[in-house]
């Protein structure tokens, strides 16, 4: 008797355990919140394939194709391909101002440089590698919604700016200020130059701080935005009320387009991040990062890059034609007024 009821004590207790061991209480398990960063061919969630891989527990609905990634659209190879032949001749352009202009041969090397690694990505490309054109239309396909984000946070600092400068706060004048502290003293310096190697190494720590600043849970990224529509919309407004709105947008919008599109297209990727991180964390996504992910995020990221190249050369060297040729006399005619009020 007490053998038979032994084992029933511990038939019961193995029962219990089994049902303790299969109980579900709705939150993720251990393998679910690990944080995965999968870089095995075989991919996973978003970009796994949907006849080998399961898909994530609850997929973002507003996802393009959770199940096997973004799909390139029917278009994606000639739509590129035209995009970097127009930025190959952008570049072209620029570099025979530069010799039409200027004595100096390495702007011109640089501008021809650029012109051609675009002329290949869009030759190459198209005839021999239409995976990377793919690979970049599927990066946009999945970055956009966070790169219109970037933008409005733009406009919404651009907006701040002007008030800003309604208020009273001009930052124009401010940093003429500064600079007659000499807290630059660089651009005191007769011999300095505004060079491209000026600008991509000025405007290239923002595009990196937009993408790691995923890292501080978006914040440096949105402060990046913010903070650059912020002085663009103070400088604007002062601007226009002595000089002219199309002072404005010659001296901003040959640069600008390639320059801002660089930027937002950093920021799109540094929300993006941040926005599958969460995903993972809550158990939408089986891995953080995958090798697919990584490759056509990396394709995207040094397009961007490239554009920024080519907005650095349009700023130093066409830029400032541009404004002598049409606004000269205006400009003299303002330095005449400054001088003899």
């Amino acid at each position: 008797m007490n053998g038979a009821g032994n084992g029933d004590d511990a038939e019961a207790h193995g029962a219990r355990a089994d049902d303790r061991d299969g109980f579900d209480d709705g939150r993720p398990g251990d393998d679910e919140r690990r944080i995965r960063v999968d870089l095995a061919d075989s991919n996973d969630g978003m970009d796994a394939d949907p006849a080998t891989s399961p898909a994530p527990s609850t997929p973002d609905p507003n996802d393009p194709d959770p199940k096997g990634g973004p799909t390139p659209g029917p278009n994606a190879v000639r739509n590129w391909s035209i995009l970097f032949g127009a930025l190959a001749v952008v570049s072209f352009v620029t570099a025979a101002v530069t010799v039409a202009t200027g004595n100096d041969v390495l702007p011109v090397a640089g501008a021809s440089v650029v012109g051609l690694a675009f002329a290949a990505i869009a030759i190459v490309s198209s005839q021999r590698a239409p995976w990377l054109l793919e690979w970049l239309d599927a990066a946009w396909v999945e970055h956009r919604r966070y790169v219109w984000f970037s933008t409005g946070l733009f406009a919404f600092g651009i907006v701040l700016g002007v008030l800003l400068l309604f208020a009273g706060v001009n930052l124009f004048e401010l940093v003429l200020e500064l600079l007659e502290e000499e807290l630059f003293p660089e651009l005191e310096d007769e011999e300095f130059e505004l060079t491209a190697t000026f600008f991509i190494v000025n405007n290239t720590q923002p595009f990196l701080l937009s993408i790691v600043g995923a890292l501080s849970v978006g914040v440096l990224t949105a402060f990046v935005m913010l903070f650059n529509g912020l002085i663009v919309g103070n400088f604007v407004a002062a601007i226009v009320g002595d000089i002219g709105f199309d002072y404005v947008i010659v001296g901003l919008a040959p640069h600008g387009i390639f320059e801002l599109a660089a930027l937002f297209i950093a920021a799109g990727v540094g929300f993006r991040l941040l926005y599958r991180f969460a995903e993972r964390i809550l158990g939408h996504r089986e891995a953080f990062l995958t090798k697919p992910y990584l490759l056509r995020t990396t394709s995207l990221v040094v397009f961007a890059w490239l554009m920024l190249v080519l907005a650095a050369f349009v700023e130093a060297y066409i830029t400032p034609e541009l404004l002598e040729m049409l606004f000269a006399e205006r400009l003299e005619a303002l330095e005449s007024e400054a001088q003899n009020p």
